[in-house]
């Protein structure tokens, strides 16, 4: 996986294992997962600010707030920006190009930030989902000739789409794509945008 350097910003992280591993992985970044749902991030909060030599760690934070409200402290730090598995009001914002959530992505990139979406639904497993956020069917077509020419008016280029195996879902280090690497039906998507 290619990463931004410098500060790194995980929108919807969860619970928080994907900041962790990357936190890790890249000593030399700054890592800040946000989620609104505090519960989640208890456990890897408390992780992280346990003593170096017992697993914490210096270069990872979680701030709890929701892709409309993200701090103003935030703004025009972040040289990569991750998007993994929203759901709820995020999926909807992404999905629509929702002009509030991507603005707010916007205001937290530096200059030529890369900006990583993996997402997916079908109407087989989330029907009800589907009907509530009034989502569409999700396509390699829908993305490039819908969402893209939106997010290109918001000052975002699309760089790359593809849709991800199996495989590629299981090496993807967020305790929810392996969960889902175990599923059958859903595609998922993997689409990289660079801020201008």
């Amino acid at each position: 996986m290619q990463m931004g350097k410098g500060v790194i910003v995980d929108i919807g992280t969860g619970d928080g294992s994907f900041v962790t591993e990357l936190a890790k992985q890249h000593p030399d970044r700054f890592v800040i997962g946000i989620d609104p749902h505090h519960k989640n991030l208890v456990q890897k909060s408390a992780q992280i600010y346990k003593k170096p030599q017992k697993g914490g760690l210096e270069n990872a934070l979680f701030v709890v707030a929701r892709v409309e409200d993200l701090p103003h402290e935030l703004d025009g730090v972040a040289n990569q920006v991750f998007i993994n598995f929203p759901w709820s009001g995020l999926l909807r914002g992404v999905v629509h190009v929702e002009h509030g959530t991507w603005e707010n992505i916007k205001r937290i990139c530096a200059p030529g930030a890369v900006v990583d979406v993996v997402f997916g639904y079908d109407e087989q497993h989330e029907a009800g989902e589907m009907e509530e956020y009034e989502l569409p069917e999700l396509s390699l077509e829908y993305i490039q000739k819908t969402m893209a020419p939106q997010l290109d008016a918001l000052g975002f280029t699309i760089q790359k789409v593809k849709e991800l195996s199996l495989e590629d879902l299981k090496m993807y280090p967020s305790s929810w794509a392996k969960r889902l690497a175990f599923g059958q039906g859903r595609i998922y998507y993997y689409v990289r945008l660079r801020s201008a």
